[in-house]
């Protein structure tokens, strides 16, 4: 059996800004800069009242990401997202900041809670980022972002699956890129099906398609090579069963 579906994953991708729901900032130490924290709060507050005037505020009209997005599609791309997510919560902790010639760079971990329905049907949507930002001015001004997983669920009991991949890898390298099913497929089914995607900034703004077939094992089992240029890539993953979905997606850094 197979079917062919188109989802919008990727668009929820990136957004890691340094933030929390509450307007403070968790940190790892105290000797954060005040002009890196005065422009946190701005950001933060701007992103869970979804302020998209008090984003563009504070992010520099540079702006630049290492996935291609520029200040225009990036905050496009932000209001297809709340139009999306009406509920997002983030949650970050600083991890590290430095100081880069005239620059201040913090290395931030984002979880990013939120839900959206579908003909009365309820997806959630579970997201961590670690991201490298860099301010100028008291404004963003690059972000690239080091470590992501997302996942989407709907249903009472959704497929349970971990996925194996690196976090890091070459130009050109050879990887295993597996999804083991926690239960063993017996009497019922289960739809399952994967996509790998150079990231680029067309991709936060159309859907992907992406084929579904019966999965007759524990899993699905694939081995990939890079292309020879130093994009990072997505892996997706979507399982369906009678009784729920989830939607999977983690990001390979390629470093040449």
């Amino acid at each position: 059996m197979k079917k062919s579906i188109k989802f919008f994953l990727f668009i929820i991708l990136s957004f890691s800004f340094v933030l929390s729901k509450d307007h403070h900032v968790f940190a790892q130490s105290n000797n954060i800069p005040k002009e890196l924290l005065e422009v946190v709060t701005k950001i933060d507050l701007a992103a869970n009242n979804q302020d998209l005037k008090l984003i563009e505020q504070n992010i520099s009209p540079k702006f630049t990401t290492e996935d291609g997005l520029n200040y225009e599609n990036f905050t496009s791309s932000l209001k297809n997202l709340w139009s999306k997510y009406k509920d997002l919560k983030y949650t970050t902790k600083i991890e590290s900041w430095k100081q880069n010639q005239d620059q201040l760079v913090a290395t931030t971990i984002t979880n990013i809670q939120g839900s959206y329905d579908i003909n009365g049907k309820k997806f959630t949507l579970n997201s961590e980022i670690k991201s490298e930002q860099y301010f100028l001015n008291n404004q963003l001004i690059k972000q690239k972002i080091l470590t992501e997983k997302n996942e989407v669920t709907s249903g009472e009991k959704p497929p349970i699956a971990t996925v194996n991949l690196p976090q890091k890898a070459r130009p050109g390298q050879e990887f295993d890129f597996d999804v083991i099913l926690q239960d063993p497929i017996g009497s019922y089914s289960v739809l399952g099906g994967v996509l790998e995607n150079k990231i680029d900034s067309s991709l936060y703004l159309k859907p992907s398609t992406l084929e579904l077939d019966t999965l007759s094992a524990g899993g699905i089992f694939k081995r990939v090579k890079l292309p020879m240029t130093p994009e990072d890539h997505w892996y997706s993953v979507i399982l369906i069963n009678t009784d729920g979905m989830r939607m999977i997606t983690q990001r390979v850094n390629v470093e040449g």
